[in-house]
């Protein structure tokens, strides 16, 4: 599942919450591709893209969709957020038990993965595909 937010400041961070029941396989395989654990410093060169369609959102990485799922609804901002970051969108994946995206208390539960070594993040570009 996916949810696009803002993480809250003076200038508002586009971010996308992903969960996935492959987050085992993933967390490694995105760490050696120059992702952080989720509470680390920002890394500097991480691999993928964020392709957003009119219908689908997908991470890609070396060609590869590792994510792919429909897309979600961009709270008012978002896409600014995203301009203001030179095209970037901070990307946080978790494991699917960790965090219920749907649930009233998602950022709380989010907030708990800094440092917990259970969740991974990259600030990668957002490429935008009208056609299909």
């Amino acid at each position: 599942m996916y949810a696009k937010t803002l993480i809250p400041g003076q200038h508002p961070v586009p971010a996308l919450m992903a969960t996935t029941d492959d987050a085992d396989v993933l967390v490694p395989q995105l760490l050696d591709r120059g992702w952080a654990l989720f509470g680390e410093p920002p890394p500097t060169a991480a691999a993928g893209q964020l392709v957003v369609r009119s219908d689908r959102l997908q991470l890609i990485i070396d060609d590869q969709a590792l994510l792919d799922d429909l897309n979600p609804y961009a709270p008012d901002g978002w896409w600014a957020a995203v301009d203001a970051l030179e095209g970037r969108c901070v990307v946080v994946i978790a494991r699917d038990g960790d965090v219920d995206l749907a649930h009233h208390n998602a950022g709380e539960q989010i907030a708990a993965l800094v440092g917990s070594g259970r969740a991974v993040f990259a600030a990668l570009p957002v490429v935008t595909v009208l056609a299909t």
